[in-house]
């Protein structure tokens, strides 16, 4: 059974993944940021960085080789990588940003790349903020989630989350990881679980800009 998750990122693989599919979850992501600040120290854009685990990237980057001839070039995965956006933004990209616990709003992707890294799918996007956030006010907080946990974000220990441009020298970007993380669980616990935001939440690593008064 595709769950929306499947149907936002899998579009090539047909049913590969989810046939006699027992438990969640399904896809490995290995995830990174890098927060973009302007000239007055506020983070204006997030860049999200997304590492496939091996099976899943396989399976892509074969399914993205459209005119089936063995070779999937970076015109064919530049393709998917265009798909993707537009299918994710109805899922808000599984990004949550929060500024002092409330929601960020943000735009469209304004640029993106999809990669094949010595056979690993890597899947970077930039999201504009609508309105930018100044951390030294605001305590900025950011994590990839998928509600239904069909697919698990990670942090990507060897890539830290880190800041790009002007961040004020009193701020710094901290990784927290999840306390406890369940290898597997049941599609039917999953599925009864979905619908509780926190739930899948729960289990993600944020990054946040935290600030010294």
């Amino acid at each position: 059974m595709r769950s929306r998750s499947l149907a936002a990122i899998v579009f090539l693989l047909g049913t590969v993944l989810t046939g006699g599919a027992q438990a969640h979850p399904h896809i490995w992501i290995d995830s990174s940021a890098q927060f973009r600040f302007d000239g007055s120290g506020q983070v204006r854009a997030v860049t999200i960085i997304w590492r496939f685990d091996d099976l899943y990237s396989a399976f892509a980057i074969q399914g993205a080789d459209e005119n089936q001839d063995g070779v999937t070039t970076a015109e064919e995965l530049t393709a998917l990588g265009n798909i993707n956006v537009d299918y994710l933004k109805q899922w808000n990209y599984f990004t949550n940003i929060l500024a002092d616990g409330e929601k960020v709003a943000v735009g469209s992707v304004d640029s993106f790349s999809n990669v094949n890294d010595d056979g690993i799918l890597v899947f970077s996007f930039t999201l504009p903020l609508v309105t930018p956030v100044d951390p030294r006010q605001q305590r900025l907080r950011m994590s990839s989630v998928d509600p239904s946990y069909y697919i698990a974000f990670q942090d990507d220990a060897d890539r830290p989350a880190v800041a790009m441009g002007g961040m004020p020298p009193q701020c710094s970007v901290v990784t927290y990881g999840p306390e406890e993380t369940p290898q597997t669980v049941s599609d039917s616990l999953a599925m009864s679980l979905a619908a509780d935001q926190n739930w899948a939440s729960s289990f993600a690593p944020k990054v946040a800009i935290e600030c010294a008064d």
